[in-house]
């Protein structure tokens, strides 16, 4: 009787006045939970059993129509705690090295540390912000995904998390990671003309000074249409390094023939370490999946090329990802999955990552 009272009041308080005058009000999610065995060869290393919620997440979208061919959007969507264990959020300070100068050839001005905390229940906010939408396009203020990001999605078996996925290794380069969700962001999509379709976004600086204005431009180009998708992308990165520019181009491009698909993503990544350092990190994925009834097999090879110099490789990956799936209808699928994650700059560290998940949309 008590969840029976549980379920009247949740949905009482959706059909509530609030949403009377807006019937096109979606409520969405999906629960993303897997079970692994994680293990590394690195001296000490002890395997251990993991049960992770990954992107479990919920949301609420809707529209209403404003008349003369315009569209008023909104999203909130926050990334949920399915497994109790907290959801790991991340802070990086930087800290200048020497003032503005190396005193030492090589050594980078600024030093970089990145903590991990967690936090219960509701942590972070996904894709959410109002817009507005008519004949010019879309526009949207929020946080969201970057067009850099959101371009490689289309040959992402793991959805972007969890151990297997290949955004461990590609949209990363000498400690930066440009797989990214901007916040204070503004971004425009065009409309679509045929398959085509161009997105651009911008996040400014907050805490812009009079030396340094951190902001984010982000871009790509797409086209999209029956078993043919392609995409470019560029992302500009001002003032990681005070005085420099960062930047990283990506090309992805899928192909679809029947119950089989094939695809491919090559990207450079340029970092500043100092106002007279950088280094080009290129990186490239093939993946595909072929699909037998409600079965799938699905591989992925990702590789992050070496940005060293000389001596040593630094920033040298390799990943293999396999994948076999069982969709139980097109919202529930069972999975298992198995990741081989090699570093090649001369420690030769390799990580494991065997188990499965259950995976549900709604």
């Amino acid at each position: 009787m008590q969840k029976k009272l549980i379920a009247l009041a949740v949905a009482a308080a959706f059909s509530a006045p609030a949403f009377a005058d807006n019937a096109n009000v979606t409520i969405y999610g999906k629960g993303f939970l897997t079970f692994d065995q994680a293990s590394s060869n690195a001296a000490g290393a002890v395997s251990h059993m993991r049960v992770n919620t990954n992107a479990s997440r919920f949301g609420v979208k809707g529209s209403e129509d404003l008349g003369d061919g315009l569209t008023g959007l909104f999203q909130y969507e926050v990334e949920m705690d399915a497994d109790g264990s907290g959801l790991a959020t991340t802070s990086t300070t930087t800290t200048t090295v020497n003032g503005a100068t190396p005193a030492v050839a090589g050594t980078p001005v600024t030093a970089t540390s990145t903590t991990k905390s967690t936090s219960g229940g509701f942590a972070k906010t996904r894709n959410s912000g109002v817009g507005i939408e008519g004949g010019f396009g879309k526009v949207m203020l929020g946080v969201w995904d970057s067009p850099f990001k959101v371009a490689h999605n289309k040959i992402e078996l793991f959805d972007n998390t969890s151990s297997w996925t290949s955004t461990a290794v590609i949209g990363r380069s000498a400690g930066q990671d440009y797989n990214t969700r901007q916040k204070n962001m503004v971004q425009y999509w065009s409309p679509k003309m045929g398959g085509l379709q161009a997105a651009v976004m911008y996040s400014p600086d907050e805490a812009k000074t009079a030396t340094v204005d951190k902001n984010i431009l982000s871009m790509s180009a797409t086209y999209d249409e029956g078993d043919i998708y392609a995409s470019a992308a560029y992302e500009r990165r001002s003032d990681v390094v005070a005085g420099t520019t960062d930047g990283a181009f990506r090309a992805v491009g899928r192909y679809s023939l029947g119950d089989l698909w094939v695809g491919a993503m090559f990207e450079s990544i340029k970092v500043n370490s100092s106002l007279t350092k950088s280094t080009t990190g290129k990186n490239f994925e093939v993946a595909g999946q072929y699909k037998m009834g409600a079965n799938s097999l699905a591989v992925s090879y990702a590789k992050a090329g070496s940005t060293a110099a000389v001596g040593a490789a630094a920033n040298d990956v390799n990943q293999l990802s396999l994948k076999y799936g069982y969709n139980f209808s097109k919202r529930t699928e069972l999975f298992a999955a198995y990741a081989s994650n090699k570093a090649n700059n001369g420690t030769s560290v390799t990580k494991s990552y065997l188990g499965g998940g259950i995976i549900h949309s709604f």
